[in-house]
């Protein structure tokens, strides 16, 4: 009864994994529609990457011009647009040039957060400031005068192994003169945190961690107290266990870096324990061992 209960727990929590993993990673909209509003454009961003240790979050970046900045003879734009993103790592200016149909461009965007705390590490964007949240201006060249047009963001994509968020924000702190009068500067509140399928994934492999010394110092305690008998063997076992200890640690994801909380409270002790019941199997075989058979003669 015992092994068919463990056999659903384990059919189980796969298929939450598997369920969770399909179903998370998709950055969730702006809510803000992808068609430019009259002469101006949409900036589409999608991410690509994030960088727990670098805190910054890699998003592709295009454009989507209304009518009135298209030049229907070359089928690009009219006139070149640039796109002004803070906080960025590098320049903040995307340049987009006229006559040429809008490609893509990658922006690194600044975020803060403790990877330490992995796996239930959290970034967000300028957290606790009167303008929280990425700001994205753009705006025309025309005979040499740059011209702020108006500006709708929105944001696409999916990214295995996290959740992002992004919701618009509104504040009058920052505004820019554009055709349709002053407006407030676009911000976007971007979030991103673990998906739910890679908190399991680590939940699973640290609880497996911590199964390794419990059956280790059974096994030594076990043989110590004279109920079973003492196999030299065993400590190869043991000690195959201890040094699986630092792949399976490597193998989380996300890799965690070394000084996590992890390693602090779940890893060290793995470790600790495996070595004592490594060191407890060694005083059983001291103790219960059979003597060396003497040479005659």
């Amino acid at each position: 009864m015992q092994v068919i209960a463990f056999i659903v727990l384990a059919v189980l929590v796969y298929a939450a994994s598997v369920t969770l993993y399909a179903a998370s990673g998709r950055v969730g909209s702006t809510g803000e529609p992808e068609t430019p509003r009259p002469g101006g454009v949409t900036v589409i961003m999608s991410p690509q990457a994030v960088d727990a240790v670098g805190q910054t979050i890699t998003m592709e970046v295009t454009i989507k011009p209304s009518a009135e900045l298209d030049d229907p003879e070359s089928i690009g734009l009219r006139n070149p647009v640039s796109i002004i993103i803070s906080p960025v790592a590098g320049n903040q200016v995307v340049d987009f040039a006229a006559d040429a149909i809008p490609g893509t461009q990658n922006v690194k965007v600044l975020t803060s957060g403790e990877v330490e705390t992995w796996p239930f590490d959290h970034y967000s964007v300028n957290p606790g400031a009167d303008d929280p949240g990425v700001a994205v201006i753009a705006y025309t060249t025309v005979d040499g005068v740059k011209e702020s047009v108006p500006t709708t963001i929105f944001m696409t994509g999916s990214l295995p192994g996290w959740t992002l968020g992004a919701s618009l924000v509104t504040s009058s702190n920052t505004t820019v003169t554009t055709a349709d009068g002053v407006q407030p500067v676009p911000l976007v509140d971007l979030t991103a945190h673990r998906s739910a399928s890679t908190l399991v994934f680590a939940l699973v492999l640290l609880s497996l961690l911590v199964v390794m010394p419990m059956l280790v110092l059974f096994v030594a305690i076990t043989a110590y107290r004279g109920k079973r008998k003492v196999e030299a063997s065993f400590n190869s076992w043991m000690g195959a266990m201890l040094f699986a200890t630092i792949p399976l640690r490597t193998f989380l994801p996300g890799s965690p870096p070394i000084g996590s909380w992890i390693d602090f409270v779940i890893v060290l002790w793995v470790i600790v324990g495996l070595v004592t019941g490594l060191a407890i199997y060694v005083a059983a075989w001291f103790r219960w061992g059979s003597p060396a058979t003497p040479r005659s003669g």
